[in-house]
């Protein structure tokens, strides 16, 4: 939660509500999307002054935007210039499918099936967000506009870059924010295949057994 909240800081000052949008639209399949496990997070990156809060007043209301550091950013940049281990992902509700036997077998089918139902709705929100995308490169100049506008931003995009056009930036950011996403889509398709599988194993298992 921590380095996915930097990463948002990484590329503007937000509120916590903003990250919390950003969360749910984006990286809800990566980490929780509760406003409580952001805000606690936030604290702990606060206390090791890996980012800052700055307090104002819109329209009467009293907000607060959070930016990052310098010490947040070496933290964020040390972090994703390592191999990412996607291949050993820690997934606790694994553990379902490998303790079902424990689970009586007319329930089986039943969990398979309202698990389809799940991944078939998340994948329908992750092609859903993929469309909203399709103006992707309007979306990158307006980012590379923006930093323009900000010194401190553009300086902290640009020594992690290592490039002195900002536009150029903006794009790979959001290329690789494009590639992720479709990372996501494919595993989403990878898994509700598999699980259909499943399930037309369970329903053969069971026609067997009710004409024995």
């Amino acid at each position: 939660m921590d380095k996915i909240i930097l990463g948002i800081l990484m590329l503007d000052r937000r509120t916590v509500y903003e990250i919390r949008s950003i969360i749910q639209k984006s990286f809800k399949a990566m980490c929780s999307d509760s406003l409580g496990s952001i805000q606690a997070a936030i604290k702990k990156l606060l206390s090791q002054q890996m980012i800052t809060c700055r307090e104002y007043v819109e329209k009467s209301v009293n907000k607060k935007q959070y930016s990052i550091t310098d010490e947040g950013r070496k933290m964020f940049l040390d972090w994703v210039n390592t191999p990412a281990a996607i291949s050993n992902p820690k997934n606790m509700e694994l553990g379902k499918l490998l303790f079902m036997g424990l689970v009586p077998a007319e329930r089986r089918l039943i969990l398979v099936d309202e698990g389809i139902a799940l991944l078939e709705q998340e994948l329908t929100e992750l092609l859903d967000l993929k469309a909203s995308l399709s103006m992707l490169s309007e979306e990158k100049q307006r980012m590379a506009e923006h930093w323009a506008g900000d010194p401190e931003y553009l300086a902290g995009i640009q020594n992690a870059t290592k490039t002195s056009s900002i536009l150029d930036s903006a794009n790979d950011i959001g290329d690789f924010q494009m590639l992720a996403l479709q990372y996501g889509i494919d595993g989403t398709r990878f898994q509700l295949e598999w699980y259909r599988d499943l399930e037309n194993k369970l329903k053969t298992e069971n026609r067997t057994e009710e004409t024995l």
